[in-house]
């Protein structure tokens, strides 16, 4: 997606960072679908003291008479979000990439900074080959002290128009995606609370896929892991169970895991069971990015698309947590800080020229977590 000038990605893998939600004045340090997150609904036949279901709220975010957004919020987003997410009332601060209170690295990156150490990546390569006959290794991203300033992000401004790589069906002709999209915080999360990981909807708005059909992990095993035809239906919502616990921070940017993310709402992991973020988060992305959802063998398929005619896998996920080759293994999902120099710096958008240094869009990072093409390194021993 396009920042002015600039080539951004759409809203991809906000599952994977810090909560973005809706503000609410006057409450004290707030997580995504607790506190004034949680959803007050009512069911039928149920009664509920208004008091106790959110009545104290609305007027923190909405006014009935006088409001300056749309859906009567009294300040549009972000601005309206970040009067909590930007270092004040809520511990995500996701305007800069960290704990409001603590300075940790937050997950996903920030909108403005982010704190990723993206040239301290390393690995330890072990003597064990694996199944496929690659060394197993040890890889950490770190954290840095303070945030820098990021290089590429999902752009929310609301006004800001852009393109959604990747979206739509695959394509004999020249098509990069959906082109001429806004999108701001509640594009990909519910204010009000739904129950799903980071209060993500099953489908954010302008997705553009073509329907509406909710997919939830799967019930028909003991296990509860979701059945193949599931991992490869794209064009449908996907939920993802809330985590028991929530943690937003992190102190090595290659573990993207999430063990407290069972694979069936109210059902625990088992010890070698792949989470549940982990087992949805790819598929949620391509509810958005359609075509870049791929499985095993992809990178010597042709698909038939003109754009994304081979593609790398996208959609792996492991027993245990281990995850490798997933969306958000490579990306973070609000904005990376990392550098692109030399080759990396002039990688162009899909289906653009080839960028050079006075381009707007060269030394983009497209929200890689490693400097220039690190993250292939990361897993391939070349």
């Amino acid at each position: 997606m396009r920042n002015g000038s600039r080539a951004v990605k759409k809203l991809l893998l906000l599952g994977a960072g810090s909560a973005l939600i809706f503000t609410m004045g006057g409450v004290g340090p707030a997580a995504a679908d607790n506190g004034p997150h949680v959803s007050t609904a009512v069911g039928a036949g149920q009664t509920a003291l208004i008091s106790n279901a959110g009545g104290g709220r609305c007027a923190s975010c909405h006014r009935a008479h006088t409001a300056k957004a749309e859906f009567l919020l009294k300040a549009a987003q972000p601005a309206l979000c970040y009067t909590c997410h930007s270092g004040a009332g809520a511990s995500t601060n996701v305007k800069d990439g960290v704990n409001a209170y603590t300075n940790a690295a937050l997950r996903g990156g920030g909108f403005e900074n982010a704190k990723i150490d993206g040239a301290g990546a390393s690995k330890t390569m072990g003597t064990v080959e694996g199944a496929h006959g690659l060394p197993i290794a040890s890889e950490g991203v770190p954290a840095l002290p303070a945030s820098a300033a990021v290089t590429s992000k999902h752009q929310i401004d609301g006004t800001t128009t852009g393109t959604i790589w990747g979206n739509g069906a695959i394509s004999a002709t020249v098509d990069p995606g959906k082109a001429g999209v806004t999108l701001e915080c509640g594009s990909c999360h519910d204010p009000h609370g739904n129950g799903n990981y980071r209060i993500l909807k099953p489908i954010p708005v302008d997705a553009g896929t073509l329907t509406q059909t909710v997919i939830s992990p799967a019930t028909t095993s003991a296990t509860g892991v979701v059945t193949p035809a599931e991992l490869s239906a794209p064009a449908t919502g996907v939920k993802i169970p809330d985590a028991t616990a929530k943690v937003y921070t992190t102190t090595n940017y290659w573990d993207v895991t999430d063990r407290n993310v069972p694979n069936v709402a109210g059902v625990a992991l088992l010890p070698t069971e792949t989470d549940g973020y982990i087992t949805n988060i790819a598929q949620w992305c391509a509810t958005c990015h359609t075509r870049y959802l791929a499985g095993s063998g992809s990178y010597q398929i042709n698909s038939g698309d003109a754009v994304f005619t081979y593609r790398h896998r996208s959609n792996r996920n492991n027993s245990a947590g281990v995850s490798r080759p997933n969306c958000i293994q490579c990306h973070v999902s609000h904005g990376s800080n990392v550098s692109m120099e030399g080759d990396a710096a002039a990688a162009s958008m899909p289906g653009g020229a080839t960028l050079a240094p006075t381009d707007a869009g060269y030394g983009d990072s497209k929200l890689l977590r490693v400097n220039n093409r690190g993250t292939c390194v990361m897993c391939h021993n070349v």
